[in-house]
């Protein structure tokens, strides 16, 4: 096996050491994806809006689920969906993401991928190392602070197409109400991240077959999000920083200096 030879100097890849930073936290990196947000909507519906309809007396749910592009092209060409054993999904609610834009009304840029010039910063508030007791207070111990810097994410618009089945057009009225009541709220995990939606308009559809009778409702949901990777080019978005620690030390005296030099003068003619 040949051995390499190392590159020379100048075509070295420079280093900056000072950006080399030990990260010993459990502090997770932020980190936005196009997944984040369709599981954002996946969740609102099945734990918040929970669709759901009355059939011969018992409350059944809706399942909702995200269309492939398989399956939605199958939606469009027949008006409906089938399961594994060919048989029709009544009630359903299927929708997928049919593109993104930039949002124009929040015009902040990263400037540099490789280097986030715009950066939102976020002091930790308590850390193992840092802790409070009496040293603290009598010798002027200043903590050191942590500061965590978070890249300025891309802010988009998100567009996603829906399509509600059911039997009856009461229980489409009930579902479609309750949509209509959160649209325009954020939509989103409590305490995570939460992205503002609007819906503009609602389509009604009733298909009669010789065997079924379907009643569809197809509607479109703009999301205001963002997008941040974890990393780019081995640069991570989210950087530690760390304030120098410090103590501040003095002297005190109990004797006043006039009667401490007096003492000394003495001291020194008897000698």
């Amino acid at each position: 096996m040949t051995r390499k030879k190392p590159l020379p100097r100048n075509q070295r890849k420079v280093v900056s050491r000072v950006e080399q930073l030990k990260r010993e936290d459990t502090i997770q990196d932020i980190s936005v994806s196009l997944m984040d947000m369709d599981s954002t909507i996946m969740y609102y519906f099945e734990n918040v809006i929970k669709p759901s309809v009355v059939e011969n007396g018992e409350t059944v749910k809706v399942p909702i689920m995200y269309s492939s592009p398989e399956r939605w092209a199958s939606v469009q060409s027949h008006g409906f969906m089938r399961d594994s054993k060919r048989q029709i999904i009544l009630p359903a609610i299927a929708f997928r993401r049919t593109g993104m834009e930039n949002d124009t009304t929040i015009p902040v840029d990263k400037l540099d991928p490789d280097d986030s010039k715009l950066n939102y910063a976020f002091e930790s508030r308590w850390t193992s190392v840092n802790r409070y007791d009496n040293f603290v207070l009598q010798n002027g111990y200043i903590p050191q602070k942590e500061y965590y810097n978070v890249a300025m994410p891309d802010y988009m618009i998100l567009n996603y197409d829906f399509i509600v089945w059911t039997h009856y057009i009461e229980q489409m009225n009930k579902i479609v109400e309750r949509i209509n009541w959160s649209a325009g709220s954020y939509w989103g995990e409590p305490n995570r991240m939460r992205f503002r939606t609007n819906i503009d308009s609602y389509t009604d559809i009733t298909e009669v077959t010789d065997k079924e009778r379907l009643i569809r409702t197809e509607f479109s949901v703009s999301m205001k999000g963002y997008l941040l990777p974890e990393d780019f080019n081995n640069r991570v978005t989210t950087k530690k920083y760390l304030t120098p620690k410090k103590v501040i030390t003095s002297t005190e005296t109990t004797l006043d200096i006039n009667s401490a030099i007096e003492n000394f003068k003495n001291n020194t003619e008897r000698v």
